[in-house]
C-alpha cells in the first residue's frame, strides 16, 4: 500500500466526518453543536442535547454517529489490510448510516 492510498483513506474519513457533523449541526448547531466524531465528542453532545431538548431522537442520533465513527476509523485503518482484511466495512455501508441519520434528524427537527 502506498502513501497515496493512505492519504485517500484519511481524506475520505475526514470528509465523512465533516458530512455527518454538518448534518447534525444543521439541526442542533445553534443550541448544542457537535464538535467532533470521537466517542467522547459524541457522548458530550448527547448529554448536552438530552439536557437541552429531552429525548427527541437524541439517543438514536448518538448511536448512529458512534457507529459511523467506528466504521470510518476501520476504513482508514491501514493495519486492517494486513491483519483483518475481511473485517473492513464496505464504504457503501456508511451511505446506509448517512440515510438513517438524515431520516432521524428530520424527525428531530427542533
Amino acid at each position: 500500500m502506498d502513501g497515496n492510498t493512505r492519504r485517500t483513506r484519511f481524506e475520505a474519513r475526514v470528509g465523512l466526518e465533516r458530512d455527518f457533523l454538518t448534518k447534525v449541526n444543521a439541526v442542533f448547531g445553534k443550541s448544542v453543536p457537535l464538535a467532533g466524531m470521537t466517542r467522547d465528542a459524541i457522548e458530550s453532545w448527547r448529554d448536552r442535547a438530552l439536557e437541552r431538548h429531552g429525548n427527541i431522537d437524541v439517543m438514536a442520533i448518538a448511536q448512529i454517529l458512534t457507529e459511523a465513527s467506528a466504521r470510518a476509523e476501520l476504513l482508514a485503518d491501514n493495519s486492517k489490510d494486513v491483519f483483518e482484511p475481511d473485517y473492513r466495512p464496505q464504504p457503501n455501508s456508511l451511505d446506509e448510516l448517512r440515510n438513517l441519520l438524515e431520516d432521524t434528524l428530520m424527525r428531530a427537527s427542533i
